[in-house]
């Protein structure tokens, strides 16, 4: 699972990269037209830099939330098999000394 979980951190910040860098040259194409000015272009770009890292870190604010969820559940069943391994543990421990 947490495999899982770092290709689709990957997957997900290469998608916000090609995004910006689609942005910057479509935005560089209409500057260099005169289409729209640099500035304006400088604006958008900005923007669109700063909406994809609130996204990024909307993302990973959701995943460590899922995560959390799912180790809460299966604490129990953690603390129950290493009660049952410490028992026969324990057992061992007594066949082997007589």
């Amino acid at each position: 699972m947490p495999g899982n979980l770092d290709k689709i951190l990957k997957a997900a910040e290469k998608v916000a990269d090609i995004a910006e860098k689609r942005i910057r040259m479509e935005l560089g194409a209409l500057a260099k037209s005169g289409i729209i000015s640099k500035k304006d272009a400088k604006q958008l770009i900005s923007a669109a830099a700063k909406e994809a890292r609130q996204e990024k870190e909307r993302v990973r604010k959701f995943i460590e939330t899922e995560l959390k969820r799912e180790l809460k559940k299966a604490k129990p069943l953690i603390k129950k098999a290493l009660a049952k391994k410490k028992k026969q543990f324990l057992q061992y421990r007594k066949k082997r000394k007589r």
